[in-house]
């Protein structure tokens, strides 16, 4: 009986143990990017072609709000975007926001590891702040929003289709923890609800969508999230120059009033006032989708 009871144990383990190490996040896509550079450039002047881009067969469409794409050349990283991207230089802390390739949406992700204490976000400002001026607080899986803060959770909805909602819509806790995640107990994963939150303080109004629990290391404790205005909201974190500077590499679509890339769009990567290129380069494509990296087929290239 021992035995037995022994062997089933190890069995459970061993299937339990398989179901956490081969766990795949639902993040990401499956598409594959191609990269075209016949047309492109390598001169002297600022706005070159560096390259066109397209998806291999059977793609879906996707979010901008969602995509970062990077150039390595010659080992600089070199975000492009519809216009701004963020500053490398920004400051170190608990809280860490990128902008993705719209140019408007900050994925953020928050240190959360500390038990014992918060970390504390204003998410107009995309900063740290202390315990008097946030408007959201972390610690583990605990998140609050902060006072004056009027909020609701649109279950299921996209993050680029939440709109202004009726003010009876809203609701004014902010005492109760949110309960944005549920846990998987057979992977051992904390995965966040399926919809996206809309707050809203003092006229201003921001969506915000949990992605992960964890970082790009799979490490707990790093909540991250998708932050936008909504409406003529003015977001300040995007006048900010600590955080924010013009992108280096422009993206030019065929549909520049989409919030998608089109699974049929061939898209072109072109320098924007800055030289990147001049003469032979070696360039490095980095695209990452909700997080995740994208597949892209020979992802390194040379410009003459």
């Amino acid at each position: 009986m021992a035995a037995t009871i022994t062997v089933l144990i190890v069995v459970v383990a061993a299937f339990w143990f398989y179901l956490v190490s081969s766990y795949e996040s639902e993040l990401g896509t499956s598409n594959v990017v191609l990269i075209e550079t016949s047309d492109s450039q390598s001169d002297a002047s600022m706005d070159n072609y560096l390259a066109q881009l397209s998806f291999a067969d059977d793609a879906e469409d996707l979010l901008w709000s969602s995509i970062e794409i990077t150039l390595f050349i010659d080992d600089k990283p070199n975000s492009c975007s519809f216009g701004s991207q963020s500053n490398s230089e920004q400051l170190d802390g608990n809280i860490s926001s990128k902008l993705s390739a719209d140019g408007s949406t900050f994925t953020t992700v928050v240190d959360a590891t500390d038990a014992e204490s918060f970390s504390y976000l204003d998410i107009s400002q995309q900063l740290e702040v202390n315990e008097s001026q946030y408007w959201m607080k972390f610690s583990s899986t605990d998140v609050f929003f902060g006072e004056n803060i009027r909020w609701t959770f649109l279950e299921g909805v996209e993050f680029s289709e939440v709109e202004i909602v009726a003010e009876n819509e809203l609701s004014n806790d902010t005492e109760n923890r949110l309960e944005w995640y549920e846990y998987d107990l057979s992977v051992h994963r904390v995965n966040p609800n399926d919809g996206t939150y809309l707050i809203e303080k003092e006229d201003s109004w921001f969506k915000i969508k949990f992605l992960t629990y964890y970082n790009s290391e799979d490490e707990s404790r790093y909540p991250t999230m998708q932050i936008a205005a909504v409406g003529n909201t003015s977001f300040p974190a995007l006048q900010n120059p600590n955080l924010v500077v013009p992108s280096p590499c422009m993206i030019i679509s065929e549909d520049v009033e989409s919030d998608y890339w089109d699974a049929d769009e061939t898209i072109i990567l072109a320098e924007n006032g800055v030289n990147l290129c001049d003469g032979k380069c070696s360039i490095k494509l980095e695209i990452k989708f909700e997080t995740m990296a994208v597949e892209v087929d020979e992802s390194e290239f040379e410009l003459d």
